[in-house]
């Protein structure tokens, strides 16, 4: 008879594969539920069902399927955005742990999340609208002079447009509404300063950590992610003020126990918080903070689904230091690179650089993660060191893949 827990995955996302390692590490079988054909773990969990459950986050064709689940699992989670509602609905409906009712029934899209924050502090003025004279009113009222115009209920940095001149509001909400086929977009004030996400594990409404990552992102009009940088000198420097404003947040969306990823921006104390995602982060920042804390945000989401009284502790197989993730985010044709060993020669702190992209692909612009071709992660005692090992790998990468690095913010 088996006796291991087993814990049900709604929706994974790419760059997962250590997920299914930490949950083989404490001994927690998998059910995954996934209906991207890009992200298939067919191999790593215990069981895989390609079920189409949502649709925009509207109910999908298969959702009903889940309840032929119903009382195998021990615990459940999401890794993607359009899987976390699903992921709360269910633990809410089968009395496990879980995000709470509020991801479940009210935080459906983006201006859902922001209603909640009103009178905290931590929120921006917005519309939500597909009339451009409202959007020219909003952008007049802003400090910075500019707007951000962006999906109600994208993810990936899909489609995020950054306008200052009213006269291009229109085309960019047009352009944000038609890549996910909602009949608004959802304009609020640019912040201008530095931006950074926060990772957060909340267990019975209690913060019980917050991670701090500096972020890089592509020159406007878009905003895909090209570096995070997890430093315990950074940490140690924001992680007060860091820590206070999660709480804020966590009690104004009525957060229970979930592994968060926040992306705010802020200026000494004041943060504004620029979007919320109810999973653990994407774009290997899960393995960065592993790295850089030895907290592992997987083995958190597992303990959170399975109930565990502690599910922010740090392994002790790890010591502390700056870890880093570079991407390549570039225009042209991925050339077929048959190895990545020149990538990494004479680089002592960079351990991995990967092409993402399969040999052929054509790339015009880049305007979500999802674009991005290749990646180099390493991590060192020295920031200084690191960084500059991680540039000459990642315009290494750049040269072997054959493409034109788009400039960052």
């Amino acid at each position: 008879m088996n006796t291991r827990p087993t814990v049900l995955v709604i929706g994974i996302g790419p760059l997962r594969e250590r997920f299914f390692a930490a949950a083989e590490r404490r001994g927690v079988d998998t059910i995954l539920v996934d209906e991207t054909a890009y992200s298939r773990y067919d191999r790593l969990a215990t069981e895989n069902y390609a079920w189409r459950l949502t649709d925009h986050q509207d109910p999908g064709p298969d959702l009903h399927l889940l309840d032929s689940l119903a009382g195998r699992v021990d615990g459940v989670l999401a890794l993607t955005d359009w899987g976390t509602r699903v992921a709360a609905r269910l633990a809410k409906e089968w009395g496990l742990p879980g995000a709470g009712v509020a991801v479940a029934e009210d935080l459906a899209h983006k201006a859902d999340v922001r209603r909640r924050l009103a009178g905290t502090g931590a929120e921006l003025p917005f519309v939500l609208t597909s009339d451009a004279d409202q959007a020219a009113e909003l952008l007049r009222s802003a400090p910075s002079g500019e707007v951000i115009v962006k999906p109600v209920d994208g993810a990936a940095s899909l489609g995020i447009r950054r306008v200052s001149d009213p006269a291009e509001l229109a085309g960019a909400i047009s352009a944000v509404m038609s890549t996910t086929g909602r009949p608004q977009a959802l304009v609020e004030h640019f912040v201008p300063g530095p931006e950074v996400s926060l990772e957060v594990v909340v267990s019975g409404g209690r913060t019980l950590f917050v991670g701090v990552t500096e972020k890089t992102c592509t020159a406007p009009p878009s905003f895909v992610e090209t570096r995070h940088v997890i430093d315990p000198a950074i940490q140690a420097g924001l992680g007060p003020s860091a820590t206070r404003f999660a709480e804020t947040v966590v009690t104004a969306l009525d957060i229970d126990s979930a592994v968060l990823h926040l992306e705010a921006k802020h200026h000494g104390d004041r943060w504004h918080l620029i979007e919320a995602a109810f999973r653990p982060a994407g774009g290997l920042i899960s393995d960065v903070l592993l790295r850089a804390t030895g907290l592992d945000l997987y083995d958190a989401a597992l303990s959170i689904a399975l109930g565990a009284q502690d599910p922010a502790h740090p392994r002790t197989d790890r010591t502390p230091q700056v870890a880093a993730v570079e991407f390549v985010a570039a225009t042209g044709t991925v050339a077929d690179a048959p190895t990545m060993a020149g990538v990494r020669d004479g680089l002592p702190l960079v351990s991995h650089a990967e092409r993402l992209l399969p040999p052929g692909t054509t790339l015009g612009s880049v305007d979500a993660n999802w674009w991005r071709s290749g990646y180099v992660l390493g991590s060192g005692p020295d920031r200084g060191d690191l960084l500059t090992q991680l540039s000459e790998a990642n315009s290494r990468l750049l040269g072997v893949l054959g493409l034109t690095r788009m400039p960052d913010a």
